[in-house]
């Protein structure tokens, strides 16, 4: 059923969707639908079916690398057959909602650009950065002001960010099975500024060091 007017007082649930193996449908081939399929690769989903007279290069690009399937043609009812994900991501309003309606017929979570009421969920802007990643949204409100914030997080959340992740991953990893015995205040105390100087003057090893060093001795 389509979110109505009265419906803006609720929220979305926040959540990252796990994709690999999973067949996700892109109905579009143009600037939007490209942003979603970039999205999509990294995502292990598999496959990424594309459905559309005409595509972006990149599109054109990923399918010939075998990594996206094209399929050179309009959308037509049953595409979304077997589809574990929808994205209509046309520039033809009607035809997205068209789109969106097959998928809900099939309990197909859908996205439709542009247009609330059919979307299941929604993609919100993305600040990335190694493997952290930093999702802002606006509940659909102003597309406009996530990006805007986004832009303000990239100047802040700089690369180095993402190696912060990887050092304290690998402490994590080296902690085994033992690492449900850590209390999270201690990672909290452990992750300060000493640790961060190290990263940033680009001796991942010394701060993978110091953050063992902290956090090995909290193990009960």
């Amino acid at each position: 059923m389509a979110r109505t007017d009265a419906d803006r007082q609720y929220e979305y649930y926040p959540a990252f969707l796990d994709l690999v193996r999973k067949r996700v449908v892109v109905i579009g081939g143009g600037t939007i639908a490209t942003q979603k399929v970039r999205g999509l690769l990294p995502c292990g989903a598999h496959p990424i079916v594309v459905i559309a007279p005409t595509v972006h290069a990149v599109i054109r690009e990923q399918a010939d690398a075998g990594r996206v399937t094209w399929e050179e043609r309009a959308y037509v009812a049953g595409d979304l057959a077997g589809a574990d994900l929808a994205f209509a991501a046309t520039n033809d309003r009607s035809l997205n909602a068209q789109v969106a309606r097959e998928a809900r017929d099939r309990a197909v979570p859908v996205l439709a650009v542009d247009d609330i009421p059919f979307c299941d969920f929604i993609a919100p802007a993305v600040v990335k950065r190694g493997h952290l990643t930093v999702a802002i949204s606006t509940s659909g409100r102003s597309p406009a002001l996530a990006s805007h914030t986004r832009r303000k997080l990239e100047r802040v959340i700089t690369p180095q960010w993402g190696e912060l992740l990887d050092v304290a991953s690998a402490v994590r990893d080296r902690l085994g099975s033992h690492k449900s015995q850590v209390d999270p205040e201690a990672w909290q105390r452990a992750l300060d500024d000493e640790v961060k100087r190290l990263i940033w003057a680009g001796d991942r090893a010394g701060a993978e060091e110091l953050l063992w060093n902290r956090i090995a001795p909290e193990v009960v």
